[in-house]
């Protein structure tokens, strides 16, 4: 039954207790902090529809459960070390607020609260209200963002391809056996036993040297195979989640073919029989394919590797506040950050933090996303993919290397992305009429012949002249925002809003190295997005926390040093 917790502190809580001096110490420190600004920013309503509202036993608060969560990612703790601060450090008391007889949980009870919240991403609802709620709190501008990606792996074990088959067969055999032992036994023994014992540990498979392993790899294909054929009609066995993956694995890493392929006299299944299948050749195996039967989700990366990516996006030009993480997503491995910066402005937009300039690597910054961002609102601050570009020595953004007598780029004459102004010539004419088609970008601009008889520039210029006197160019959208990039690359303000794109990559770092986000302790798409989000929003909490006990700090300086310049003027 959900029970909302009792704004009224006790007089019996841990800090009440303590002598004069260090629950002093205390309140100026973190814990203190804590307790005044986070606890207060947890909003328990979020969670009410997961407990019943009239029936069973009253919850433990879920501001508490909150806090020991966002607690426990800060310092970076398992759920029993967590468990055991709460239960005996006076700091986590002070923090949460609680009484001595209230500073416990059992493990079943986080266990369960994150698996509520998995269900339907709720930690996403906290993220979001939390992150806003620090934002005003701190008075922290939004207007300027930057965005970058960073490489992580969930709790799985690094599989050679020959370990995947045999671990995705043994995941498969374990769960029929506990599903319908009878199904199990019908597996032929030969097969069962290259991959589990007959006391259930794992077999030695796939502890090949390097040149029998190719061999072994052709022996489970063919296993897989036979494992897939035998139960894809069976009402049991079809239904496990484990023989989907089978079934995954044998389309990902095998060719069914025409002609049945017959084990060598010396294979494994040499007595088993032919099977129509070969094993692909590694490099012809798609990057999304799976890494691990325990992991699905995780992918592989040519540059990185396997895992997935994290996108991270926080504010910049805070001055000395603390930029703080606004969004934090796991995306799959095997795609290009491209994909990422339209569906996070969009998020950020529906949350009305919505960046005027995002900074991003090239990696973000194709001309597609810079148009859609630009008409969403957000200038996409991204170098241009292609050759080093050289800066101007005035800086300007000017092209002025080359032949002046050269025809002039239909990508330099400028078209308005909103359509809220004319179009552009390089001599700064505009447009009198125009028209860009949304699906394909194609423009068409026409300049009115007064401006265009008297343009210094019109010897070299693209458009061509019409018997009226006018000119018309058509062009692409594209080609003009991809000009008008390359041309602001140039420039030495480009450089300096670029710098800052670098501040990110430490945000990163302290997300991996500080707060475990590098090699998580826990596995499986829920798992690893619910522990992203919590990760992300205690890095903001201690953020915010460290500022705000910074500040005080100074400020009880401050006043030392003035209440001490005055007693000795006096």
């Amino acid at each position: 039954m959900f029970r909302p917790r009792d704004p009224q502190s006790s007089l019996l809580t841990s800090s009440m207790l303590l002598p004069g001096e260090k629950r002093e110490r205390l309140e100026r420190d973190w814990p203190g902090e804590f307790r005044r600004s986070v606890l207060p920013l947890i909003d328990e309503e979020i969670f009410r529809d997961l407990y019943c509202a009239d029936n069973g036993r009253p919850n433990r608060p879920v501001q508490t459960v909150v806090g020991v969560l966002i607690l426990k990612e800060i310092e970076n703790l398992t759920d029993m070390q967590a468990l055991g601060a709460l239960d005996f450090d006076l700091r986590w008391h002070v923090a949460l607020d609680l009484e001595p007889e209230e500073a416990h949980l059992c493990q079943k009870t986080l266990h369960n609260f994150r698996a509520r919240i998995m269900a339907d991403d709720r930690a996403r609802v906290l993220f979001a209200d939390m992150v806003g709620k620090i934002l005003a709190a701190l008075g922290i501008d939004t207007s300027s963002q930057r965005l970058d990606s960073t490489h992580i792996v969930s709790n799985i074990a690094r599989l050679t391809r020959l370990r995947l088959f045999c671990e995705t067969m043994r995941v498969f055999l374990k769960e029929l056996k506990r599903t319908s032992k009878r199904k199990y036994r019908s597996v032929p023994e030969r097969l069962r036993r290259r991959y589990v014992k007959d006391d259930g540990e794992d077999s030695s498979y796939d502890d090949a040297r390097s040149g029998e392993a190719q061999r072994r790899i052709a022996v489970c294909a063919r296993d897989a195979w036979r494992l897939v054929d035998r139960f894809r009609k069976d009402r049991v066995g079809s239904k496990l989640e484990s023989f989907a993956l089978l079934k995954r694995l044998l389309d990902e890493q095998c060719e069914i073919v025409k002609k049945r392929q017959k084990p060598e006299p010396d294979d494994a299944d040499a007595r088993d029989g032919a099977v129509p299948v070969v094993v692909k050749e590694a490099k012809e195996v798609r990057s999304d394919s799976m890494q691990s039967p325990h992991d699905p989700s995780q992918t592989y990366n040519a540059h990185k590797g396997k895992g997935c990516e994290v996108q991270v996006a926080e504010t910049t030009d805070n001055g000395e506040k603390p930029e703080i993480i606004t969004y934090a997503q796991d995306t799959r491995s095997c795609e290009s950050d491209e994909k990422a910066p339209v569906p996070i402005v969009d998020d950020l937009a529906a949350r009305s933090i919505q960046p005027d300039a995002l900074t991003t690597d090239t990696n973000y910054g194709s001309t597609a996303n810079a148009i859609e961002l630009e008409r969403k609102g957000t200038e996409l601050v991204a170098p241009v993919a292609g050759p080093r570009v050289e800066t101007d020595e005035d800086g300007d953004g000017e092209d002025t290397s080359g032949d002046e007598a050269k025809p002039i780029d239909k990508g330099a004459f400028d078209i308005d992305v909103k359509g809220e102004r004319p179009a552009r010539c390089p001599a700064g004419n505009d447009a009198v009429a125009e028209t860009v088609d949304a699906g394909t970008g194609k423009a068409k601009l026409t300049f009115a012949a007064r401006d265009c008889e008297s343009c210094p520039l019109a010897d070299r210029c693209p458009a061509k002249r019409r018997k009226d006197g006018t000119r018309v160019l058509n062009t692409t959208l594209h080609d003009s925002v991809l000009s008008r990039r390359r041309r602001y690359q140039r420039t030495s303000e480009f450089r300096e809003r670029y710098a800052k794109r670098a501040g990110v990559e430490g945000t990163n770092s302290e997300l991996k190295r500080k707060h475990g986000l590098g090699r998580l302790r826990v596995r499986g798409a829920k798992r690893v997005r619910l522990a992203v989000r919590l990760k992300a929003l205690a890095c903001n909490v201690k953020r915010m926390v460290g500022y705000l006990v910074g500040r005080a700090k100074a400020a009880a300086r401050a006043a030392t040093g003035t209440a001490a310049a005055e007693a000795a003027g006096a």
